[in-house]
């Protein structure tokens, strides 16, 4: 949302993007975004908040026949046999990426909650808050967790995204939409040349000012005593995969315990891999404190993500 507003406002005196009223180039990714698609897109009110911005073209996806695009927090389908307005559709991330987390008590009965009947959990606070304004259960589906603790924040899964809370964040902005589209193309070992921006000769050719870092422990639930691995892939603002990243992380235990490692510098697909031991007493959740850093600090972007540790 905000880079997409930071990109209309640097150039916002320019006139070189090209648009049109079926296609819609984003800078930001180096994508468009096209026909049905874009009208899918731009039906909501507020898509760079709810969708994000496109990170690959539309294809055939060879699993499900059907015509996809990939974006940020969310994966569009073209079912042709379907009515005309229901033709593009959500892929369920949410529903195809639900691992149980740890709970958190919520209050029942309470006015600052709405309870669906027909997945039997409630939507409550700032979450329901933002449910109501994005568009509720035509956009998100219905909620199919409580509060849970997933990679460190509180979240709520719901059929075709996740919410998360983040205090950091200024006030309106607490509430954020899981970026599952990412997380889903890479658990579907989709071609990762997908990502790679589109030639476009009327694009900005901007040097690199931020970074993208996702990490992905290979066993989501693992015993007491065991080796995991640690996948990280560092992107540029658009995208493009960044070679040369140090990497450290921290791998705070169950049990308190903490452990630092240095894994290699990213390859030449932006991507670092590192085996871990693990042993500890008791169960849990442990967390992964991620630090990428470019070109001897210019840059640093922190990330985390979790796994349990359970047997």
């Amino acid at each position: 949302m905000l880079a997409l507003l930071a990109v209309c406002i640097a150039f916002g005196g320019r006139q070189t993007l090209a648009q049109t009223n079926s296609a819609r180039f984003f800078p930001e990714t180096g994508h468009w975004v096209k026909d049905e698609f874009l009208i899918k897109y731009e039906a909501t009110e507020t898509p760079a908040i709810v969708y994000g911005a496109p990170i690959t073209e539309y294809f055939d996806d060879p699993l499900t026949g059907y015509r996809v695009q990939y974006f940020e927090k969310a994966r569009f389908e073209l079912h042709p046999e379907a009515p005309d307005e229901l033709r593009v559709q959500l892929t369920k991330l949410g529903e195809y990426l639900y691992q149980k987390g740890q709970p958190i008590s919520t209050p029942t009965n309470t006015q600052a909650c709405t309870t669906f009947v027909q997945t039997g959990y409630a939507v409550c606070y700032a979450f329901l808050d933002f449910f109501e304004a994005h568009g509720g259960v035509a956009q998100f589906g219905y909620p199919i967790s409580g509060f849970e603790i997933h990679d460190g924040w509180i979240v709520q899964y719901f059929q075709n995204s996740r919410f998360e809370w983040h205090p950091e964040n200024p006030p309106g902005e607490r509430v954020t939409i899981s970026n599952l589209g990412y997380r889903y193309f890479y658990e579907q070992h989709v071609d990762p040349t997908l990502l790679n921006p589109v030639p476009n000769d009327q694009a900005p050719n901007l040097p690199v000012t931020g970074l993208e870092v996702h990490a992905f422990a290979k066993f989501p639930v693992m015993p007491l005593n065991g080796t995991q691995t640690l996948y990280i892939i560092v992107r540029d603002q658009y995208h493009n995969p960044i070679e040369g990243v140090e990497v450290e992380f921290t791998v705070v235990l169950p049990d308190g315990s903490q452990n630092i490692y240095q894994a290699d510098q990213t390859n030449h697909l932006g991507v670092s891999i590192l085996s871990f031991d693990v042993n500890t007493t008791r169960p849990g959740t442990a967390t992964i404190l991620v630090k990428a850093i470019y070109e001897n600090g210019v840059l640093v972007k922190n990330t985390r993500t979790s796994f349990a540790v359970w047997w």
